[in-house]
């Protein structure tokens, strides 16, 4: 019984030890955000305050988010857009920012767009992009989204967030609106299910 005992202790042991390793840039974004409250914005953020809002929908003027900003949880990262929807070209993409899903709808129409990151990554990840999503479950309905192009403020609303295995997701097409959803794995480490946020322009 006592060798049984200190099995079990051994593997708990090193099963937390485990945990905290592999998940250790998430366990840490995760502890600052509740005992610090929210992240500082990156001296970037600042030139990006002043510049103008657009909520006009430009039928002509389509173009793609080169920024996504984040106040509530301190995100300010790139929007890369992907050699290609392949896994290796997928996270080949991740390493510089955030992924555009190249079949999204573009900044100025009405659609869905979709907006891809890590939540978290091993101690080993050489990117500054790894957990970039990592508090993405801290979002509340109302919190502000803001993507940058050209110069120029998109604002999104978090309206609702969903976390559901990848082949129960149902990513809704609008046609009336434009729409956008950050996903990242969850939970942190695996593949199992999928966060969304749902944001709408405001």
């Amino acid at each position: 019984m006592k060798e049984v005992f200190i099995f079990i202790l051994i593997f708990l042991i090193v099963f937390v030890f485990a945990l905290v390793i592999f998940n250790g840039r998430f366990l840490y974004a995760q502890f600052k955000y509740h005992s610090l409250g929210t992240p500082p914005m990156s001296d970037e953020y600042q030139k990006y305050t002043s510049i103008e809002h657009t909520n006009i929908i430009q039928k002509q003027k389509l173009t793609r988010p080169d920024r996504i900003i984040i106040p509530k949880i301190g995100v300010d990262a790139p929007v890369i857009l992907p050699q290609g929807t392949s896994e290796p070209l997928l996270q080949k993409a991740l390493e510089k920012g955030t992924i555009f899903w190249p079949e999204s709808s573009l900044l100025g129409e009405n659609g869905t767009m979709v907006i891809l990151g890590h939540s978290s990554a091993y101690p080993w990840y050489q990117g500054q992009y790894g957990s970039i999503f990592s508090l993405l479950n801290q979002l509340q309905p109302g919190d502000e989204i803001i993507l940058i192009a050209e110069n120029k403020k998109y604002k999104y609303q978090m309206v609702g967030k969903e976390i559901k295995a990848p082949e129960d997701f149902n990513i809704q097409r609008e046609t009336d609106k434009s729409t956008l959803y950050l996903i990242s794995c969850w939970p942190v480490n695996t593949a199992w299910k999928r966060i969304a946020i749902k944001a709408e322009k405001l």
